[in-house]
């Protein structure tokens, strides 16, 4: 089922770029994942900066972001220092050392939504207006100003020498899996935190497995060691989410933090993307020179059934979108349920760990991978959510300061590798969030392998929900559609990756 688009007539052009791409993609193995996992902290001595020093005489660069969380209000210039709180500072800190050493003043201006920041973005460019240089949103947001034209090719901007996104601080996974035709439109990394804030990854709740022994039933020590094995496979997962549901309702199992219920996994539907990335598929797969969708191979037939028939597991599995739709805060609802103890597993965003609610749970919990298909993936790997890992964008309109811009943004992720990454991951994640080194482990494995999905970033036809819709009607008592569903929709995708590509093409002269 799979179908292909090859741009025949550049050949030449794209055997040039495969070259470039291989060694970039050398080097992101060498530095693969997030930025997060692998930088260390150093010293913040000027002279390190890879770039040789300008004075910009005080150009104002200003980045339009939301207000959804405190991180995405401090993480590029926050307005103060508060007191106490080490990530604040920390932006701060590197906020005031870009305009002393470069002259550059980084300002954020804040709207209420991720859609208010694409929909302001757009009615700015649209107008030919300079208003902000710099857009920072959800990957799924940006994408859709991409599409249309309205950003710049970070690849290729003329006469610029600043920015050099093969550095370790930017992500090399998006660089990775998200180039095409050596064009790439937005970057990420150490200048925030709030894309591995989005990184997935699986909570779970130590005193309950220990309840049931579930380690010494699969012969190791702890969960962590199934993990080391390389055992922490889909197949075993499901058996463990079975065997751990207890009714203590005589009505049923229940829904909400107060229930008598102990749950298997507390989930969302978002997971049956989620975890099908874990078993190693995608939506689509792209190399560098074309797209392809690969939902339709039969490993991605095989991982699907095995994620549909874990989540449609009624008696162990509460799904927030149909066991908690009576509630209007049921996502909210599932972090108060894990936090009082009343689920095995909850898989959830990194974020979850600074949410109050589980600051404050009396639980004992720790952090695990996406589990694996089986044996013989070689890697654990996960995703991101594309609706909020945080990412830059450029503007096409940002002319006269495109210069200071890609300079700015080339201080803010080496800053941030050397000042505000380890804040966020040694002292906040590590020291704060987490009582064992195990934990910590796993969560450098987790940000060491992340998967970056066109099919679900770019929604090429609207390809995000495939699984999700999927089981939605498979919790409904529908069967798993999805051969069937795949073959209604892939034209449709397959029409908007061409449209795509052919913008790709139109926007660069040397194509």
């Amino acid at each position: 089922m799979k179908k292909t688009h090859r741009i025949l007539c550049l050949l030449l052009v794209l055997c040039l770029a495969s070259v470039a791409l291989l060694a970039a993609c050398e080097e992101a193995e060498e530095s693969s994942g997030s930025s997060s996992a692998q930088s260390t902290s150093g010293t913040t001595s000027e002279s390190q900066f890879p770039l040789e020093k300008k004075d910009f005489g005080g150009v104002q660069i200003k980045f339009l972001t939301n207000e959804n969380s405190d991180y995405y209000k401090w993480e590029i210039a926050p307005q103060e220092m508060v007191e106490g709180d080490r990530i604040n500072n920390a932006c701060n800190n590197r906020k005031e050392l870009i305009l002393q050493e470069f002259g550059i003043e980084l300002v954020q201006e804040y709207v209420k939504t991720q859609d208010d920041v694409i929909n302001t973005l757009r009615d700015s460019i649209e107008s030919g207006l300079d208003e902000y240089q710099v857009g920072v949103s959800g990957l799924l947001y940006l994408a859709k100003l991409t599409d249309a034209e309205l950003f710049q090719d970070l690849a290729h901007i003329e006469s610029n020498d600043y920015l050099d996104l093969s550095k370790p601080y930017w992500d090399q996974s998006i660089m990775r899996d998200l180039t095409l035709l050596d064009s790439v439109y937005f970057a990420t990394g150490d200048a925030l935190i709030t894309d591995d804030e989005s990184t997935w990854a699986i909570f779970f709740n130590k005193d309950i497995a220990e309840d049931h022994n579930i380690a010494a039933n699969y012969g190791v020590d702890s969960l962590y060691d199934l993990v080391r094995n390389g055992d922490w496979n889909i197949d075993t997962f499901h058996e463990i989410v079975a065997s751990s549901s207890v009714d203590n309702n005589d009505f049923g199992m229940a829904w909400g933090a107060d229930t008598p219920d102990i749950w298997g996994m507390i989930s969302q539907c978002y997971d049956s993307y989620a975890f099908t990335v874990g078993c190693g598929q995608t939506l689509m797969q792209n190399d560098g020179t074309e797209i392809t969708v690969t939902a339709g191979e039969q490993s991605n037939l095989n991982a699907f059934d095995k994620v549909f028939n874990l989540l449609t597991e009624s008696n162990s599995v509460a799904i927030a979108e149909t066991t908690g739709k009576g509630s209007e805060s049921y996502y909210a609802d599932m972090t108060s349920m894990f936090a009082a103890g009343k689920g095995l597993f909850m898989p959830n965003r990194i974020a979850t760990v600074s949410d109050p609610i589980l600051r404050d749970a009396d639980i004992h919990y720790g952090l695990l991978p996406m589990p694996k298909l089986d044996e013989t993936q070689d890697e654990y790997t996960t995703t991101v959510t594309v609706y909020w890992c945080s990412a830059f964008a450029i503007p096409v309109t940002n002319v006269e300061k495109l210069d200071a811009t890609c300079y700015a943004l080339e201080a803010l992720a080496y800053y941030g590798m050397e000042q505000l990454t380890p804040e966020y991951y040694d002292h906040t994640l590590k020291d704060k969030r987490f009582e064992d080194d195990e934990s910590v482990e796993m969560l450098d494995l987790i940000f060491r392998n992340r998967t970056y999905d066109m099919g679900a970033v770019y929604n090429f036809g609207g390809s995000l929900p495939f699984y999700t819709g999927i089981l939605l009607s498979g919790l409904s008592g529908g069967s798993n559609t999805h051969a069937s569903t795949l073959e209604s929709v892939q034209s449709a995708w397959e029409s908007a990756i061409q449209s795509f590509i052919e913008k790709v093409i139109s926007s660069r002269e040397d194509l």
